[in-house]
């Protein structure tokens, strides 16, 4: 009786994490070419609480790699170029003169909480080198920011909202 309940639960638990998915496709990971990898791995791991993974890959002559993963599975991948940091992909004068993107996004589920460790733990934001974050609202009235990491790569905070209907989670 048991086992079989246990069976009839793990089906309903399987079969309601497939309804909740929207497509068969989801976000896995982003790779930023960044100045300096140490201080990029100490930046995402202290400030949104990431895990480094093994890299499976071969080590290459050109670049050193770390592979930081998120809650869900989700994954961020950092390299450092060894000798040449200044390839140029964006005419924008303001873009880094490194290989880089525009931004990446992150939810969080308290803002307030989130900008108290930013500020206790990225040196950048405690020595103002980088301005405290202002709130702005998305569409959907969640709070939201922009901050920089070491490397001044954009990065997009989201305010998680509450679960009523929300697809904001």
């Amino acid at each position: 009786m048991i086992k079989s309940f246990l069976l009839l639960l793990l089906f309903f638990n399987a079969s309601f994490s497939i309804a909740q998915k929207k497509s068969t496709a989801w976000y896995n990971h982003t790779l930023l070419d960044v100045k300096n990898l140490e201080s990029s791995v100490d930046f995402y791991t202290k400030v949104f609480q990431a895990d480094t993974i093994k890299y499976p890959f071969p080590p290459s002559p050109q670049y050193i790699v770390k592979w930081l993963r998120f809650d869900e599975g989700i994954e961020l991948h950092l390299s450092q170029w060894v000798t040449d940091t200044t390839k140029i992909i964006s005419d924008v004068p303001s873009a880094p003169k490194y290989v880089g993107f525009v931004h990446i996004g992150f939810m969080v589920i308290s803002m307030d909480a989130f900008l108290k460790r930013l500020m206790e733990v990225s040196s950048d934001y405690k020595s103002g080198k980088y301005k405290h974050p202002i709130i702005d609202r998305m569409p959907n009235g969640a709070k939201s920011i922009e901050i920089k990491d070491p490397d001044g790569n954009e990065i997009h905070v989201i305010e998680a909202m509450p679960a009523n209907g929300s697809t904001n989670r």
